[in-house]
């Protein structure tokens, strides 16, 4: 039972190294992507109708042809992601 425990804490000893070691070396971290994100207003006789936020290119093109299929104009904003 003893041989077990002290296998247990072996093991236990070995992890803390190795996330030590990641830490220290910055393995851990990931990249950020940098993506735009897009704010999109949709007018209907220049009367605002709706806002929405879109976070990829598809998400764009979506909302754009959701306001389209309405009849509504639209403006798109890049939001800056810092």
């Amino acid at each position: 039972m003893l041989d077990y425990h002290h296998t247990w804490l072996n093991l236990f000893d070995e992890f803390q190294a190795t996330q030590d070691k990641l830490e220290a070396e910055n393995l851990l971290k990931l990249s950020r992507v940098s993506s735009p994100t897009y704010y999109v207003e949709a007018f209907l006789d220049e009367s605002l109708e709706w806002t929405e936020y879109a976070y990829t290119e598809r998400e764009l093109q979506n909302l754009k042809n959701d306001a389209i299929d309405c009849g509504f104009t639209f403006t798109v904003e890049e939001v800056k992601n810092d």
